[in-house]
């Protein structure tokens, strides 16, 4: 698998604002993968992607060792299997994978995508996101990837006002945190620590209140300085892969998308 400075994420808008709930080693395997999914070719659930552990370490935080993740991997591909995601309004429920398997001789995850979820990642033609992969290497909680996710899908207006309660059925926390403080100190702030510190968002926050209840968040939300100041030719030695063969106009198309 390329650096993860090449890796790009695309997802169609409808997975990103549905009820799901991966630990974060299984987002890493899973994102990992949609990274090296060409999301303008079709896809059939035949289709294997490959992660290695080695490549996993370099989507971790500093100081995990190979060993812990060889062991976390295995777990990870015990339970992908029967993750499942919530999609629309009537509920229903698609699995994520069609196919994984652990390759113990080689120290590396293939998984294939269900057939019901390929058309999320693949010939998108609507409202989808796309971000580099390496904006959420680093950080310490999956809920942090699922926020990231969320405001990055309304970069362009900079602003997101989510309802408390929706938010908590995105991350499928509906039945923990009933004191809104509690879920403001373990999941929404420490996100917001997660996403101003590792990525190209800078992230700030308030709160809507409905009577006496906190109803809404409201975050506010901007790309870094360094972000917006990169030069062409800095794009091009950071991202070989990406810019291979693009004209100078092309380059900066896919500068401004991978920012909005």
């Amino acid at each position: 698998m390329s650096g993860k400075e090449d890796l790009v994420v695309v997802k169609d808008n409808e997975i990103l604002n549905a009820s799901y709930r991966l630990s974060l080693i299984e987002q890493r395997i899973v994102l990992g993968c949609i990274a090296r999914v060409n999301s303008t070719d079709e896809l059939s659930k035949e289709d294997g992607f490959t992660v290695t552990i080695s490549e996993l370490q370099d989507l971790t935080t500093a100081g995990k060792g190979l060993t812990s993740l060889y062991t976390e991997a295995k777990q990870a591909v015990e339970r992908l299997y029967s993750r499942s995601i919530t999609l629309g309004k009537d509920g229903s429920k698609m699995r994520w994978i069609y196919a994984v398997r652990y390759n113990d001789d080689e120290g590396s995850i293939t998984l294939s995508f269900s057939p019901l979820i390929i058309p999320y990642l693949t010939q998108l033609k609507g409202s989808f996101t796309k971000y580099k992969l390496e904006y959420v290497a680093n950080f310490t909680s999956s809920h942090s990837i699922r926020i990231y996710e969320l405001l990055v899908q309304w970069s362009s207006k900079g602003e997101r006002e989510v309802e408390v309660s929706e938010l908590k059925e995105m991350l499928q926390l509906g039945g923990r945190y009933k004191r809104f403080t509690n879920f403001l100190n373990r999941v929404i702030k420490p996100a917001i620590e997660d996403i101003n510190m590792h990525s190209n968002l800078l992230v700030t926050y308030g709160l809507r209140k409905r009577g006496r209840s906190i109803s809404h968040i409201q975050f506010k939300f901007d790309v870094k300085q360094e972000q917006k100041k990169i030069t062409v030719e800095q794009f091009v030695r950071d991202n070989p892969t990406l810019t291979k063969g693009k004209s100078a106009p092309e380059v900066m198309k896919l500068m401004r998308d991978m920012v909005t």
